[in-house]
């Protein structure tokens, strides 16, 4: 009986294991990748400077949101919107009634492309030549 008993604890033991494993992040993770889930949005989270842009010199810093919303400025321009991720590019969608220039007139207008890729540290776009590092 007491075999029994024991076999039946181990039993228990190695089955609960088992499915406390499976439950863990990584079971999650591969989860939500192969049903299409949200991507992992930390890594790109914060600020964002650009090279300088051609036409002014001036650096734009674009500083996303863990409500999806961004503002790109470069210290007189504003530009805000809403951002999300999919498929490792970061896809812009301006608010252009937001828009905040510090003087009557803009200096040079800004563009921001309409998806950058993530490739580590670095945001570049697809079109355009704005690419921008992590600060």
């Amino acid at each position: 009986m007491r075999t029994l008993t024991a076999l039946l604890f181990a039993l228990t033991l190695v089955l609960t294991g088992c499915s406390q494993e499976s439950s863990g992040p990584a079971a999650q993770d591969t989860a939500s990748q192969e049903t299409g889930g949200p991507e992992d949005t930390l890594p790109v989270l914060g600020a964002w400077e650009s090279e300088p842009i051609a036409q002014s010199g001036r650096r734009l810093t674009l500083t996303l949101s863990d409500d999806n919303t961004y503002v790109a400025t470069d210290g007189c321009v504003e530009l805000p919107g809403r951002w999300e991720l999919v498929g490792g590019q970061v896809r812009l969608k301006p608010d252009r009634d937001g828009e905040v220039q510090c003087g009557a007139v803009a200096d040079t207008p800004v563009t921001l492309p309409k998806a950058l890729t993530v490739e580590g540290d670095r945001l570049v776009p697809d079109e355009g030549d704005l690419v921008f590092t992590k600060s």
